[in-house]
C-alpha cells in the first residue's frame, strides 16, 4: 500500500486528468498516467466515496460493460474576479469551470479608491457565494506585489489588500490580470509563449517551463521623451498603448494624465470607434497603429531574444484584428536579426480573466479538499 502522501498525489493526478479530459475510461487513465490497475481501482473508489466522481456504466457489444468517469460538477465551485478601472466583475464556476452566474459592479469616478474597490469586491463575492466554495481567485489591473498588495495609478489605489477584504475566506489568490490571461492561454498550447495584453494599458506575462512569470512591460523605457503617469519618462504605455493610437487618430495632443483619469468619460467613444474600424478593416486605420507598434516591437523583440519562446499571443480589449498580430510580426522581423529571433508564431487570441483566476484556485487548492 503506498504511503498516504503518495496516495494523495496519485488521487490529485487522477482528478486533474479527468477535469482536463472531461470524460475518461479506467483504461484511458491507466495508459495516460501510468498507474497500475490495482492502484487506479482504489483511487477511483476513494474519489467516488468523496463524491468527486460521476460513474456511467456502458454496455459493450463485445465483452464486459465498462465505466466512463467524469467529475461531479457540484462537488466544488470557484469564484473568479476581475478588478479593473471601470468595473469589478465576478463569475461563479462549477467544478468543470463552467460559468454558473455572474455579478458586476460598475466603478464610477468617486469609487476609484481603496474604499470603493473594497465595497465592490465584497458585494461581488457575497452575491456569488456558494456553500461548496473551494476558493476565490482575484486578478487586478496595476502592480500586484507579492500576490498580496495592489497598487494602481489608473484605479487610484495604494497598498490595497484584497485578501484582507476577504479575511473570512481561507483560500484566496491575488494576481495580475495579464497573468490570469496567461494561465488560461496555457491550457491551449504545449509550447512556451509570451502573452501581451493590449489596450488602454499594456500588460505582459511569460509562460516558460510550465511556470508563469509576470513582466511589467508597460513601464519599460523605450524612448527618451513622453512623461508617463507613473512618473517615468518614455514608458511603453505612453508610446504604444491605445493612448498613442488615439493621438494619431484624432491628430491632436492629449495629456496622458488626463487620458488616464478621464478615459471612460472623455475618450471612450473615440477608442471604441477606432477599435470598431480596426476590427472591420484594419487597413483603414493601420497608419495610426504603425508608430505605436514600432515601439511595441522593440519591447517584445527584446523579450523574445532573452527568453527564446516560440509563440506570442496578443490579447485584450484593444487586440481586435489578426492583422495587428501580423503587423507586430512584420516589424519584429524587420528590426531583429533572424539568428536571434526565428520561428516564432504570432496569434490574436481571446481569454477570460475570471476563468484564468478561477483556474489558478483549482490548481493551488484542489488538494486541500482531497482526503
Amino acid at each position: 500500500m503506498p504511503s498516504p502522501l503518495l496516495r494523495k498525489e496519485n488521487k490529485l493526478k487522477v482528478i486533474k486528468h479527468i477535469l482536463e479530459s472531461g470524460k475518461v475510461t479506467r483504461s484511458d487513465l491507466s495508459q495516460e498516467l501510468g498507474l497500475a490497475h490495482s492502484t487506479l481501482s482504489y483511487i477511483i473508489d476513494e474519489l467516488n466515496e468523496e463524491n468527486f466522481l460521476l460513474i456511467e456504466e456502458v454496455k459493450s457489444k463485445k465483452g464486459r460493460p465498462y465505466q466512463i468517469l467524469s467529475v461531479n460538477p457540484e462537488r466544488f465551485s470557484v469564484i473568479g474576479v476581475k478588478v479593473g478601472r471601470e468595473e469589478v466583475r465576478g463569475v461563479l464556476f462549477d467544478a468543470f469551470l463552467n460559468p454558473i452566474r455572474e455579478h458586476r459592479v460598475s466603478i464610477l469616478a468617486p469609487m476609484r479608491n481603496n474604499e470603493g474597490y473594497t465595497e465592490a469586491l465584497r458585494e461581488t463575492v457575497e452575491n456569488l457565494f456558494s456553500e461548496n466554495l473551494l476558493g476565490i481567485g482575484i486578478c487586478s489591473s496595476g502592480l500586484v506585489k507579492d500576490q498580496e498588495v495592489v497598487v494602481s495609478h489608473v484605479m487610484n489605489v495604494r497598498n490595497w489588500r484584497p485578501k484582507d477584504v476577504l479575511e473570512d475566506f481561507e483560500r484566496v489568490i491575488v494576481m495580475n490580470d495579464a497573468d490570469a490571461l496567461c494561465r488560461e492561454i496555457s491550457q491551449r498550447t504545449d509550447s512556451d509563449f509570451l502573452l501581451i495584453s493590449y489596450g488602454v494599458g499594456i500588460g505582459a506575462s511569460l509562460f516558460k517551463n510550465g511556470r508563469i512569470e509576470h513582466l511589467e512591460m508597460g513601464h519599460v523605457i523605450v524612448s527618451s521623451d513622453g512623461k508617463c503617469y507613473c512618473g517615468q519618462t518614455g514608458c511603453l504605455e505612453y508610446h504604444s498603448s491605445e493612448y498613442a493610437v488615439l493621438k494619431s487618430y484624432l491628430g491632436s495632443e492629449i495629456d496622458f494624465e488626463d487620458f488616464i483619469s478621464n478615459e471612460e468619460e472623455k475618450y471612450r467613444s473615440f477608442i471604441e470607434e477606432i477599435r470598431k474600424k480596426a476590427k472591420e478593416n484594419f487597413e483603414s486605420v493601420k497608419k495610426h497603429y504603425e508608430e505605436a507598434f514600432k515601439h511595441l516591437s522593440v519591447a517584445v523583440g527584446d523579450v523574445l531574444m532573452s527568453t527564446g519562446v516560440s509563440q506570442v499571443f496578443l490579447v485584450g480589449e484593444g487586440a481586435v484584428s489578426e492583422d495587428m498580430a501580423k503587423l507586430l510580426e512584420k516589424m519584429i522581423k524587420e528590426r531583429f536579426n533572424r539568428e536571434f529571433i526565428d520561428e516564432v508564431e504570432y496569434h490574436l487570441a481571446s481569454a477570460s480573466w475570471m476563468l484564468g483566476a478561477a483556474r489558478a484556485v483549482v490548481e493551488r487548492y484542489l488538494s486541500d479538499i482531497l482526503k
